[in-house]
């Protein structure tokens, strides 16, 4: 055999292992990828559940505690809560009532919204009414010095001239539909409050006086954009919650 065939011959094998090398390099490092990446999709799914969960026990808990079991609220299916979502309280003043309009010294989450919103009011015999609000105006920042608190002039669509009381509310329900836990105000479209990690939940009514109102949903095991595990397992344990 001549020298240059035997260099040329040598050339190639090095070539070869060395392409090898290269190839299996690249897939370790592959692997290395995409395993980081499946640990990051599934810490962001634990973050997401835990962040449902808390969501869940805190808007449920401070809605269904502002109201009355049957009156201001009701599960009128497993996955479904109807209720009036209190939004604010007005406190009448007693020198300001003309026909069906009365000025209120108003605190609330947002302002009242006379295409929306609607009132309870307290009369003087203890009873409440429901009535609708037709105007608002508000007429000072100043309430007797109550931080937080201001004046408004509101028209109703019915006097009620022993009204001491008034609490602002829209008509909304909850839901525990395609994934998430979701709010629609009125006959509006259900927009999602959590990301769409539920894979099954419901409501949980009061069967008799005393009883909590509940709720139970049971978290998806793998988000969106995981890798599928074969014959793993398809949900977590159930999360519950309870309002007394």
């Amino acid at each position: 055999m001549r020298p240059g065939a035997s260099r040329t011959g040598g050339i190639l094998v090095e070539a070869i292992v060395t392409l090898l090398l290269l190839v299996l390099l690249v897939s370790t490092a592959w692997k290395t990828l995409a395993g980081h990446r499946q640990l990051v999709i599934d810490l962001a799914h634990r973050a997401d559940g835990l962040e449902t969960v808390r969501t869940l026990a805190w808007i449920l808990g401070e809605e269904v505690s502002e109201g009355r079991p049957g009156s201001d609220w009701e599960v009128v299916e497993t996955d479904s809560l109807s209720l009036r979502a209190f939004r604010g309280m007005g406190l009448i003043e007693s020198g300001a009532r003309v026909g069906r309009t009365v000025t209120v010294c108003f605190r609330g989450f947002r302002s009242p919204a006379p295409e929306k919103d609607s009132l309870l009011m307290l009369g003087g015999d203890g009873r409440w009414t429901a009535v609708d609000l037709e105007h608002r105006t508000r007429i000072g920042s100043d309430c007797s010095g109550a931080a937080g608190w201001w004046r408004e002039e509101w028209t109703v669509s019915r006097a009620s001239p022993d009204a001491v009381l008034a609490r602002l509310f829209e008509r909304g329900s909850y839901h525990l539909t395609d994934g998430a836990l979701r709010y629609r105000r009125g006959l509006g479209g259900r927009q999602p409050l959590t990301a769409e990690v539920i894979e099954t939940g419901s409501f949980i009514s009061r069967s008799r006086p005393g009883d909590p109102f509940g709720w139970e949903i049971t978290l998806r095991s793998q988000g969106r954009g995981s890798t599928p595990r074969p014959n793993g397992p398809v949900s977590t344990l159930p999360w519950r919650g309870g309002v007394w």
